[in-house]
């Protein structure tokens, strides 16, 4: 048979005793808790800042009881109506939801701090926000397969090396600004312009060891 015993304790200076009982809860209005206890001597107590896991409707609770014109406290919850969920409230406003495996953060700000390393492993890693930074010394980055959309897109390097088997470009519109040298080294090079091409140049060369031919409609030189 299960009981629930009334543990007296005697505070100093005062005849009456501070009490230990077990508890259900029962409700909750605010920032009080209904209980229903063996002897009828509960009826609604406030959550201590030490239970950190906060009740529950069900859940069997341990009580501090003081007395008539003192509130009573829950200091701990010992068994929960629902096993796999519950609620870690910390000083705050910062809570730790845990529920059938998952478990959720809610704080202003979360800061990670580590000396050696932090690592993250998962089979997929969600990540979602307003406004990003990264900030590496060195990254290293291994991905086998990136699909990604972009609305405005600006790099700012100092060097820039890309190595490709296939490189398939296509644009709308195309500029490009180079202050020094261009080259392109290729083993054929194919250009299709469908109306009008222009080139204007200081000094301009064409070398060629082999055939050089010009055919057109019209030609005019000089």
């Amino acid at each position: 048979m299960k009981h629930n015993n009334l543990v007296p304790m005697m505070r100093a200076g005062n005849d009456e005793a501070v009490g230990l009982v077990c508890a259900t809860v029962t409700g909750r209005a605010g920032q009080w808790y209904f209980l229903s206890a063996a002897d009828g001597s509960l009826e609604r107590a406030l959550r201590a800042d030490s239970c950190l896991v906060e009740p529950d409707c069900g859940d069997s609770v341990l009580v501090c009881r003081a007395g008539a014109n003192v509130a009573a406290y829950v200091l701990a919850v010992l068994a929960r109506a629902v096993p796999d969920s519950a609620d870690l409230l910390l000083p705050g406003g910062v809570a730790l939801h845990a529920e059938q495996g998952g478990l959720r953060i809610d704080a202003a700000r979360i800061r990670m701090n580590a000396t050696a390393e932090v690592a993250i492993g998962a089979p997929r890693v969600a990540v979602e926000g307003v406004i990003g930074d990264l900030a590496f010394d060195r990254m290293n980055a291994s991905i086998r397969e990136t699909n990604a959309r972009f609305g405005i897109v600006r790099t700012v390097a100092q060097q820039l090396t890309s190595t490709v088997e296939r490189l398939v470009q296509k644009a709308r519109t195309s500029f490009r600004w180079t202050e020094d040298v261009d080259e392109t080294r290729a083993g054929r090079v194919r250009m299709q312009v469908e109306e009008r091409m222009h080139i204007t140049a200081q000094h301009a060369s064409l070398l060629a060891e082999g055939h050089v031919r010009i055919d057109g409609e019209k030609i005019d030189l000089g």
